[in-house]
């Protein structure tokens, strides 16, 4: 009988062993496969000017709206917004075309990829998911010009 005791006291402290255990792989599996929380967010406006033998010819502006890790912006001191406004000048600036008055487009999908690479490349970590068009204008010198001088 006190065998029979042993026995069944070993069984169940190792039935509740295996139960926690369990328990703990499955739960850390999960909070591993959990989605990431994205949050969105904007970066302020953004003027870039086109320039043609040292003289300017007009400005794209523009205003992203991009998709980043909320748990990774929370935790860090710095915040996206600038590295994706920056990002996106410098690809606009280098590879706008001089003739974009005559409609040659950008390839927004090449931009996107190329401004999330570069700002998680810059960043460290793989902060920014996606970026996204919220506006985009090509304003001339003359329109430059013309909006500024009705403005006074």
């Amino acid at each position: 009988m006190i065998l029979l005791s042993f026995v069944a006291c070993l069984s169940t402290l190792g039935g509740v062993y295996g139960a926690m255990a369990l328990k703990t792989h499955t739960g850390n599996a999960e909070k591993s496969g959990e989605p990431v929380k994205l949050q969105a967010m904007k970066t302020p406006m953004v003027s870039v000017p086109v320039l043609e033998d040292g003289q300017v010819l007009g400005y794209v502006v523009t205003r992203l709206q991009f998709t980043a890790d909320s748990t990774l912006v929370k935790a860090s001191s710095i915040q996206p917004e600038a590295f994706v406004a920056d990002e996106a000048f410098r690809y606009i600036y280098e590879t706008t075309p001089k003739d974009i008055k005559l409609g040659q487009k950008l390839a927004l999908r090449d931009f996107s990829a190329r401004v999330v690479s570069g700002v998680n490349q810059r960043l460290g970590r793989e902060v920014v998911k996606d970026v996204l068009v919220d506006s985009w204008s090509y304003l001339s010198k003359q329109d430059m010009m013309r909006n500024h001088g009705s403005g006074q």
